[in-house]
């Protein structure tokens, strides 16, 4: 099935490792070999079909992680990831935002030297082609990218109702935030069908000699050796399974790199031997490398919103999300005759990303040193470090404090949204629209471990503690409840969005009503980052600003694990930035 040894061997074909793939590839001398526990899945109708993209998390395509009951919550929520050459690229919502480059200063500033923000924006501008309104294109990497004329009247509503507040309108690819934009989205203009790491990375490269991908292959641990107690580890090698079938092993002459995702990632090295010391031994993984520090770091953004009633004269997409015959019709006459219409976007395209005028008040400045502190996320059981969780609180307190950085994300539909209905599927009668929005950066930090050393479970969504500890930091909270009430006095006070609206009862005037509805509410983004993070090692960090395992230099890994804190929106546009950094080291590296 494969060779005995090659150059590099990349464990994981999604977003980042398929960047890889072919990044490195273009040394025609180095042998790489990418080993995806998921199928090809990149002639999928479902997967190329931008409309079709609620319908992926129900596929073979999404490893389905739960998480443990969520204290605050009372209850666990699923996570989905892309198990599919291309990964999370392959089943995602297509937005392509930037961050902004004050989060980019940050992963800097706590000691990743070369992690500036044009260093990294030019490497996430290697990544794509926008594709303009005007026919202009930016860029001429492998991705492509739609920034979308306003097709329908909901994106100029939506741009114009902001800008009667006072927020210009933003590129949402120059790293500046502030304002009301229409999201990049990964679909090709030319074919409109989904753009992503298979077919814009692997596709054009398959055929290359050095280059070899196999699919439903899992690996189960990275091959390490030491000399000596006193040595750093060398990775040899991997040992896989193919279909569930006996274990194999492949040889790495040069480098392994781990690139399978922000859970897996930490399970892998692991079952490796590589993280805390007590939890290897107590499943009887013998330790090669102790950093208690891998899984730790577990952010992601939450969301919530509301929902307002149209009037009955306004077009909206409620009929087409409830799968009304003639509407779902209509979309399929558009999409195929014109590459138009709800089928041709994810329809989540309005976006802005703000600041939160109150706390720019004496009044709310005193309000928000209430809920920072070093006691505030208090976890006797975490490992994090004292220094990392003070850089942590001061990242976030300078983008609260600066009116010029943005705290939130919202993301405006011209539909009925699920915030608070008896079922995720349920949708309402009537014609409606909803804002959703999400806090930036959270500051509640979580862990994902493993539970068991079985190598079968490595390929499915078993043995593994994923636990983010959603409002466990009582900021997030008070952040998420300021926003829901300024999120219903935007649209209530923008007079070019209110216009179409029934009359609405504002609910969130009350802060606890607020609280209170955020906790029965909210939900998972699927942002996920940190869990092998690049920070110093005495910081926390698990690899360093090379991406390099501490204590086995030739073993990186490289995905949305590595990012520290977490990024404005949308992490799409971050893994291709940090693929495509990772794949300049690698190459500096092993000439």
């Amino acid at each position: 099935m494969t060779s005995d040894s090659y150059d590099v061997v990349i464990v994981g074909g999604g977003t980042a490792g398929l960047v890889l793939a072919n990044r490195l590839t273009e040394n025609p001398d180095l042998q790489v070999v990418v080993l995806e526990s998921g199928e090809d899945r990149s002639g999928d109708l479902n997967t190329l079909t931008p409309g079709a993209w609620p319908m992926l998390t129900n596929t073979t395509g999404n490893w389905e992680f739960h998480t443990v009951t969520q204290e605050a919550l009372g209850r666990k929520i699923m996570v989905p990831q892309g198990k599919a050459l291309g990964g999370s690229s392959a089943i995602n919502s297509f937005i392509f935002h930037p961050t902004s480059r004050a989060t980019v200063e940050g992963w800097k500033d706590l000691g990743n030297e070369g992690w500036d923000f044009a260093a990294f924006d030019a490497a996430t501008r290697r990544s794509f082609t926008a594709h303009k309104p005007s026919g202009e294109t930016e860029g001429q990497g492998p991705l492509q990218l739609t920034l979308a004329a306003p097709e329908d009247s909901w994106e100029k509503i939506w741009v114009e109702g902001l800008e009667s507040l006072g927020y210009s309108r933003t590129d949402p690819l120059s790293g500046n935030r502030g304002g009301p934009d229409i999201g990049p989205e990964s679909i090709d203009p030319k074919t409109k069908q989904r753009s992503f790491a298979a077919n814009a990375y692997l596709d054009p490269v398959r055929a290359r000699p050095s280059l070899k991908v196999i699919t439903e292959t899992t690996v189960t641990k990275v091959l390490l050796e030491r000399s000596s107690a006193a040595a750093d580890a060398v990775a040899k090698g991997v040992e896989f399974s193919h279909k569930g079938g006996a274990l194999q092993t492949i040889a790495a002459r040069k480098e392994v790199i781990i690139s399978a995702g922000v859970f897996n990632s930490p399970r892998i090295l692991e079952l490796s031997g590589v993280g805390g010391a007590d939890l290897l031994v107590r499943l009887g993984i013998d330790v090669v490398i102790d950093n208690p520090h891998v899984g730790e770091n577990l952010q992601n953004h939450l969301f919530t919103g509301v929902v307002f009633e149209a009037k009955d004269d306004v077009d909206t997409l409620d009929a087409f999300f409830r799968q009304e015959p003639d509407a779902v019709a209509a979309a399929m006459q558009d999409y195929g005759t014109k590459g138009t219409g709800p089928l041709s976007t994810s329809s989540i395209i309005k976006m802005a990303q703000l600041t939160l005028p109150e706390l720019h008040t004496e009044e709310g400045r005193a309000e928000l040193e209430q809920f920072l502190g070093p006691a505030s996320n208090a976890n006797p059981a975490s490992p994090t470090t004292p220094a990392f969780a003070a850089a942590h609180e001061k990242f976030v307190r300078s983008i609260l404090t600066d009116p010029n950085e943005v705290l939130g994300n919202y993301i405006f539909g011209a539909a009925y949204a699920p915030f608070e209905a008896p079922s995720p599927t349920y949708r309402a009668p009537g014609k409606h629209i909803s804002l959703a929005l999400e806090t930036s950066h959270p500051l509640s930090r979580g862990h994902v471990y493993i539970t068991s050393a079985e190598p079968s479970k490595a390929g499915t969504n078993d043995g593994l503690e994923v636990d983010p500890r959603f409002l466990s930091h009582p900021l997030d909270l008070e952040l998420l409840a300021r926003q829901l009430r300024f999120a219903e006095d935007l649209v209530t006070r923008a007079e070019p969005i209110a216009r179409h609206l029934k009359p609405y009862a504002q609910r969130f005037g009350d802060l606890e009503a607020a609280r209170d509805y955020v906790r029965r509410t909210v939900e998972d983004a699927h942002h996920y980052t940190g869990s092998c993070s690049m920070m110093p090692r005495a910081m926390g960090g698990v690899v360093d600003n090379r991406l390099r395992v501490y204590g086995c230099p030739n073993l990186r890994v490289c995905d949305a694990s590595i990012v520290p804190i977490q990024p404005t929106a949308n992490p799409q546009a971050v893994v291709y930035g940090v693929a495509e950094m990772g794949a300049g080291f690698i190459k500096e590296d092993l000439r």
